[in-house]
C-alpha cells in the first residue's frame, strides 16, 4: 500500500463518517417532519455541506502521484474531512425528543460555527495545496475556493437574514459551478 492509498483510506473513513452523519440527520428531519419547521436557508446549507464533503474527497485525487508525503502534509489533508465532519454534526439538532424544532432558529444559533469551520477547511485546503504542490499557481478550483471563502465572511460576521439568504443563493450558484467539474475525469 502506498502512502497515498493509506491517506486516501483514512480520508475516506473520516469523510464517510461525516457524510453518514449528514444523511442520518436528514433522515431524522424526515422522521420528525411533523415536529420540524424547515427553513430554506438551512436546507440549502445541508446541500452545500454534502457537496463540500464530496468535492473535498475528489480533490484529493490531484495528489495521487505526489511523493514523498510528510506527516505535516498528511495532517493538513486529514484536517479537511475532520472539519467537515464537525460541520455535519452541527448541521441538524438531535430530534429524538418530542418537542417542536425550528430550523431557522437552529440555523442562526449554529451559523457562526458552521461557516467558520467551513472557512477553516477552505483555508487548510489552500495551505495544503500550496504546501504539497508549491508551483501549482491559481487554478479554477483555487479561484472557486477563494470565492466561497469570501462569501463565508459576511455570514460569520452577521446574523442578518438578508445576508444569509443572499449568501445561500450565491453559494448554491458557486456550488453548481463547482459541480460542473463532474465531467472532468478524476486522476
Amino acid at each position: 500500500m502506498s502512502v497515498f492509498e493509506f491517506l486516501l483510506s483514512l480520508y475516506a473513513i473520516v469523510a464517510g463518517l461525516g457524510i453518514s452523519l449528514l444523511v442520518r440527520s436528514v433522515g431524522q428531519l424526515i422522521e420528525a417532519r411533523n415536529r420540524v419547521q424547515l427553513y430554506w436557508v438551512h436546507s440549502c446549507w445541508l446541500l452545500v455541506i454534502f457537496v463540500a464533503h464530496v468535492l473535498s474527497w475528489f480533490t484529493l485525487w490531484q495528489f495521487a502521484r505526489h511523493t514523498p508525503w510528510t506527516v505535516l502534509q498528511v495532517l493538513l489533508m486529514l484536517c479537511i474531512p475532520i472539519l467537515l465532519y464537525l460541520i455535519s454534526h452541527l448541521a441538524v439538532p438531535e430530534l429524538e425528543d418530542d418537542r417542536m424544532h425550528d430550523m431557522r432558529s437552529y440555523y442562526y444559533a449554529q451559523a457562526h460555527w458552521t461557516q467558520a469551520l467551513l472557512l477553516g477547511a477552505l483555508v487548510i485546503s489552500g495551505l495544503a495545496q500550496h504546501y504539497i504542490d508549491p508551483g501549482a499557481g491559481l487554478s479554477q478550483s483555487e479561484l472557486l475556493r477563494i470565492a466561497v471563502a469570501a462569501l463565508l465572511v459576511p455570514g460569520i460576521l452577521s446574523r442578518a437574514p438578508t445576508v444569509h439568504a443572499a449568501q445561500a443563493v450565491l453559494l448554491l450558484a458557486l456550488m453548481a459551478f463547482g459541480v460542473s467539474y463532474v465531467s472532468t475525469p478524476i486522476g
